[in-house]
């Protein structure tokens, strides 16, 4: 099930946000190797999350965090923007009401191990599936997020519609990229296909609550 928890209500999912934050340690301090700062809580928590960011989430039938990421409009500070900028070419940037930002995507693979045909986490293909509907229903024209190049590939095999914005750049232990992933009727219908979703990844609930027409 996927939970859709803006930051300013993230008093009302105590366990889940602990949960997340503590899924985005695992991966991205202890796997990755990222530069991330860890608090005595064991919670990666980054000056963005303090932009009121939209938290998407993966839950279990318990409610565990099975994975995650995060939604920041690039009107303002992002991380493409002010921790990445390598990853872009001399002097160009993103900055657009129709382009948002998606970071801290991640999966709690020893939790789910089940694969679709294609071989990819079925977790995974949610949280894609829900990233693309996300941007339709808000209007957006594009995501860009940063990724490593491992994870491209699984894009590619989900169907998601990738685009290079520079050459790859290697942070912490990996070799890393920044894309832009088209947000349309077309590349939706596509990600289900890939990920063999045959109906919407995100409540009616959660969407009229944000505002956003289903």
């Amino acid at each position: 099930m996927i939970k859709l928890i803006p930051a300013h209500e993230s008093n009302k999912y105590p366990k889940i946000i602990d949960d997340m934050f503590c899924l985005r340690a695992r991966q991205f301090d202890e796997r990755l190797g990222w530069k991330v700062k860890v608090n005595q809580n064991g919670h990666e928590v980054d000056e963005f999350d303090e932009l009121e960011p939209l938290y998407v989430v993966s839950l279990g039938p318990d409610e565990s965090v099975l994975g995650t990421f995060r939604l920041l409009q690039t009107t303002g500070p992002h991380m493409l923007l002010d921790v990445f900028p390598e990853l872009m070419p001399d002097g160009q940037f993103i900055r657009s009401p129709l382009i948002w930002e998606s970071t801290r995507f991640c999966v709690d693979t020893e939790k789910v191990k089940e694969l679709s045909s294609r071989g990819l986490n079925s977790i995974t293909g949610e949280l894609l599936t829900a990233l693309l509907e996300i941007g339709l229903y808000a209007g957006l024209t594009h995501i860009v997020t940063v990724i490593d190049v491992r994870m491209e590939r699984v894009l590619l095999r989900a169907k998601c519609p990738v685009e290079r914005l520079g050459e790859p750049v290697k942070i912490g232990k990996v070799n890393t990229i920044a894309i832009l992933m088209e947000c349309s009727e077309e590349t939706v219908a596509q990600v289900h296909e890939g990920n063999e979703i045959s109906q919407t990844c995100i409540s009616t609930e959660d969407l009229n609550h944000l505002g956003y027409a289903a």
